[in-house]
């Protein structure tokens, strides 16, 4: 009986577990079709509408196995609020209060509708470029055993705008905990740590958010972003988003 029930309950987390990554399959799918099933509203915010949402709060939580910072009840569904609060290399807050925080908004069946990417987060992915970064997450291969998904730079498009550059990047974000020199060029490391009632945390570093930067030595713009958010990590290479030819010239610069 006992070796029937933990079969049970395997057989029983194995098919939610596979329900959620039906679902995050199906969002790959409506990627893919980008203007079909999403809008976005750029203001100072970014904000990534999901014209027929699919996935739920709950999914959030197996993924990510944590709780939001608060929740707000509305009259058709909640809003979750999750705060990355920013720390400097020894922990301690930033002075500045620069923190990053992600608002998530529910319908009345609990499925994700709305999601807001704050203003500091736009100085590295400004809306151009994360619009175009999201859209290419639907070219993307899966690897489920890895939990990565990854786009050929073959498939992003060519954007013609500026990069972000130190300026526009401190004035989002405030001071670095770290600047140093590396062979991809300048880095800075920014430093956050996830405001959670609840994470499910056995090393004690999940709640640490970090992003960096790498910006060309000379110009002073963007080359790379990565960051890595409670398990997730993201990662944009800008020279991608250039015709071949002007990719070449930022190299050799």
């Amino acid at each position: 009986m006992r070796f029937f029930l933990r079969c049970s309950l395997l057989a029983m987390t194995l098919t939610l577990l596979g329900c959620v990554w039906l679902r995050l399959l199906e969002v790959k799918n409506q990627l893919d079709d980008f203007d079909d099933h999403f809008k976005v509203v750029s203001t100072d915010h970014f904000l990534l509408e999901f014209l027929h949402p699919v996935l739920y709060a709950d999914d959030f939580r197996e993924l990510t196995r944590m709780e939001p910072t608060r929740i707000e009840a509305l009259p058709k569904g909640s809003r979750w609020h999750v705060l990355f609060e920013k720390i400097d290399m020894s922990g301690k807050p930033d002075p500045g209060h620069q923190d990053l925080e992600f608002v998530l908004s529910f319908n009345s069946k609990s499925r994700l509708e709305v999601w807001d990417f704050p203003p500091p987060f736009l100085a590295a992915a400004p809306p151009q470029f994360l619009e175009a970064s999201l859209k290419s997450l639907g070219k993307g291969e899966i690897f489920q055993d890895q939990r990565q998904l990854k786009v050929d730079p073959k498939d992003l498009p060519h954007i013609d705008a500026g990069f972000p550059n130190q300026a526009r990047v401190k004035e989002g974000l405030g001071q670095p905990a770290l600047e140093l020199d590396h062979e991809d060029g300048r880095l800075w490391v920014y430093r956050y740590r996830l405001n959670t009632p609840h994470i499910e945390d056995d090393e004690g570093n999940r709640r640490i958010a970090l992003v960096r930067f790498w910006f060309d030595p000379a110009s002073k713009t963007l080359r790379k972003f990565s960051g890595k958010f409670i398990g997730l990590k993201l990662s944009i290479d800008y020279r991608n988003f250039l015709p071949a030819k002007q990719a070449a010239r930022t190299d050799d610069n």
